[in-house]
């Protein structure tokens, strides 16, 4: 996934009112200062969390991803 699609997702979950749910590899490293999610689902080869959707726009632009 993209920063731009990222960015994208963020948005419209906002607009929905919602969180984001991102499935990441297992183990997943975060980037620095990237938001810590709520994990919802452990499966063999991914984690499923919850993320809030102001919390990864903001990391996007502080770490000059976005405009």
């Amino acid at each position: 996934m993209t920063p731009k699609e990222l960015e994208q997702d963020a948005k419209e979950a906002i607009a929905m009112g919602t969180n984001m749910t991102l499935v990441l590899p297992r183990p997943f490293k975060r980037p620095p200062k990237f938001p810590i999610g709520e994990l919802l689902c452990t499966q063999e080869k991914t984690n499923v969390y919850s993320y809030d959707p102001l919390k990864i726009l903001t990391w996007l632009k502080n770490n000059n991803l976005i405009l």
